[in-house]
């Protein structure tokens, strides 16, 4: 479930990293050229990418030492007009999340060509967004998550009677997916929704998506859940999740590697299966699993 616009997708367009198709149509001339002028400020450039892949090649943090001068940018648009108070607060926020990521990532001084890809599509969606005049109200592009509800419940409706999904299992989806509407409620009430905020939902769509199975997943997916943990470990580190996250991701890990190993020594019913399933795709897709 994309509902995601291209301008703020988090996903990196590398082999490793699935890319979020494009819903939005080409940046203006004036967009680009205050992405360009962005860009230039801060790294001496037009392009930008070039002095970011230098610094990061021999350990610098270009995101970090940047931080100021992006600050004052950004209080300068709010000043102008260009951006509201709200979204420049975001983008403050959002551009320390990304410092954040960064020391992380490059706390042997070292960075992966994964993690700079990964770093460059993140700085470039938040630069976008900064140059398109901040953030909108709901995911997509003021597609929330609630406006489509009802779609995805007939998705579910359509999937039972197919006989892909258990009555049961159609149930718990609605039920989660209300529960998604919740937490978009929850994150909207300073009246914008974050980049990592928008990235919590997309990923949490996504898995509700994979239980449906009815579009694009994971069909190679394996039914052993050792399987399935051991990736789900393997991928948390490059998650982008926060430490705390990741910690808290690690405590519903071991609690379902234990639950696991409690099935297959005994003759668990369908409806523990799929409460195992649906826990393995809620923790594939925030720890970004690919199959």
């Amino acid at each position: 479930m994309k509902y995601l616009v291209a301008a703020l997708s988090m996903a990196v367009s590398t082999a490793a990293v699935a890319q979020t198709p494009s819903t939005t149509s080409a940046p203006s001339a004036a967009q680009q050229e205050r992405v360009d002028a962005i860009l230039g400020a801060l790294f001496g450039d037009r392009n930008g990418q070039t002095s970011l892949e230098t610094q990061w090649s021999i350990g610098r943090l270009p995101l970090a030492q940047q931080r100021a001068q992006y600050e004052s940018r950004i209080d300068g648009d709010v000043r102008s007009g260009a951006l509201s108070s709200s979204s420049g607060n975001r983008a403050k926020a959002d551009y320390r999340a990304l410092v954040d990521l960064e020391a992380r990532y490059g706390a042997d001084r070292r960075f992966t060509p994964q993690e700079r890809a990964d770093l460059n599509a993140r700085y470039n969606s938040l630069t976008q967004l900064v140059a398109e005049g901040g953030y909108s109200g709901g995911v997509s592009g003021g597609s929330s998550v609630a406006d489509q509800r009802g779609e995805f419940e007939s998705r579910v409706d359509k999937a039972v009677r197919a006989r892909q999904i258990s009555r049961t299992q159609g149930t718990q989806l609605k039920t989660d997916y209300a529960s998604l509407v919740r937490l978009e409620e929850n994150y909207m009430r300073d009246g914008a929704l974050s980049v990592r905020e928008r990235d919590d939902l997309e990923t949490r769509l996504d898995a509700l998506d994979t239980r449906v199975g009815d579009v694009g997943g994971p069909a190679a997916r394996p039914r052993d859940s050792s399987v399935r943990l051991e990736a789900i470990a393997r991928a948390l580190p490059a998650s982008g999740l926060s430490s705390s996250g990741q910690a808290q991701l690690r405590v519903e890990h071991e609690d379902l590697t234990r639950l696991a190993a409690a099935y297959r020594r005994s003759n668990p019913s369908q409806d523990d299966l799929s409460y195992l399933d649906r826990r393995l795709s809620d923790l594939e897709g925030r720890a970004r699993v690919r199959w």
